[in-house]
């Protein structure tokens, strides 16, 4: 396989860095507050998140779940 490269020398070379795109910048997260809607259909309030769940919580759960299961079979 032959390539063959062409280079204008009457124009300079351009650097590595001009020819890499710059890095995406991430937005910066929002945190509370109201979020914005699209096309004026206006903000709703966010959601508060969920507690945590306690082992005991769990456990408690899970004996729900296998009694119930039990009683089917």
């Amino acid at each position: 396989m032959k390539i063959e490269i062409v280079v204008d020398p009457s124009r300079p070379q351009q650097t590595l860095a001009s020819r890499v795109a710059p890095p995406v910048v991430a937005a910066a997260a929002r945190t509370g507050g109201v979020a914005r809607g699209r096309r004026g259909r206006g903000g709703k309030p966010r959601k508060e998140p969920r507690p945590a769940k306690t082992a005991a919580d769990l456990d408690a759960e899970m004996e729900d779940y296998t009694a119930s299961n039990a009683t089917t079979s």
